[in-house]
């Protein structure tokens, strides 16, 4: 009875290592450059002051155009096609493409603009760099506070002589006696 017991203590902790172990597998990183870590047309791509990108999407068949983007320094474009969705799509552009610009640091984000693309065989997605390196992000710096060049020093405490203050009426001259 006892090993019948440690028996069902096994498998359960068995499978509980199991399905965390499968759980971790299936979540995903964030829209990040290296992807989510599974096998579908998802791609982002962030551009830096010292690589500030373009990304095109090219219609191989006319070797045309589709879409391009230059991304923002401190921005990333994320990129996720979907297959044959009939109801977007016509035949000559049957997938869907989705994309969303948004700040480096988020890590996930709604893929909010779409528009219908070739099919995977005949579509290209194109990273090239832009000629101005680096490219810094376009800030207005805060404005520098002057110093008054007319204002006066005012001490924090008033100076003493002897711990007598010197600026009070009637303290002037010697303190010794004259005799």
């Amino acid at each position: 009875m006892r090993t019948r017991k440690l028996a069902n203590v096994m498998a359960g902790a068995l499978l509980l290592t199991a399905a965390a172990g499968l759980t971790g597998c299936a979540i995903a990183p964030g829209l990040t450059p290296g992807g989510p870590q599974r096998s579908i047309d998802e791609f982002t791509y962030i551009s830096t002051p010292w690589e500030p990108l373009t990304v095109t999407l090219l219609d191989r068949r006319e070797d045309m155009p589709l879409w391009t983007v230059d991304v923002p320094i401190g921005s990333k474009v994320s990129i996720r096609f979907y297959e044959n969705r009939d109801t977007s799509g016509t035949a000559m552009r049957p997938d869907l493409m989705r994309w969303e610009i948004f700040d480096e640091s988020r890590r996930r984000a709604r893929l909010s603009n779409a528009m219908a693309v070739p099919g995977a065989e005949s579509r290209l997605l194109k990273v090239t760099l832009r000629d101005s390196t680096p490219e810094l992000p376009e800030e207005v710096p805060d404005a520098p506070e002057l110093v008054d060049p007319n204002r006066n020093w005012v001490p924090v405490q008033p100076r003493r002589f002897r711990g007598v203050p010197v600026s009070e009426p009637g303290r002037e001259g010697t303190y010794y006696r004259g005799d």
